[in-house]
């Protein structure tokens, strides 16, 4: 589990995650409620948003794992 932890923050070290991450938050801001006009497309305005979101916080997540399991094995 390590090597997994340090895989990932290697990646986001990387240029081309600090443009995806841009990317990301470019597209959130692009999800308004104003663009739908039907119920069908408030969900999948919502479900794209949830998903958008998820990986915007990938880096955080991936983080505050890596200090839990760090953690519960200093205990």
């Amino acid at each position: 589990m390590d090597k997994y932890f340090e895989n990932a923050r290697g990646m986001f070290l990387t240029e081309g995650w600090k443009t995806f991450q841009d990317e990301l938050e470019e597209a959130i801001n692009a999800c308004t409620l104003d663009s739908c006009s039907t119920a069908e497309e408030f969900w999948q305005m919502r479900g794209r948003l949830i998903t958008l979101r998820q990986m915007a916080g990938y880096e955080n997540a991936m983080l505050v794992a890596e200090a839990q399991q760090e953690a519960d094995h200093a205990s």
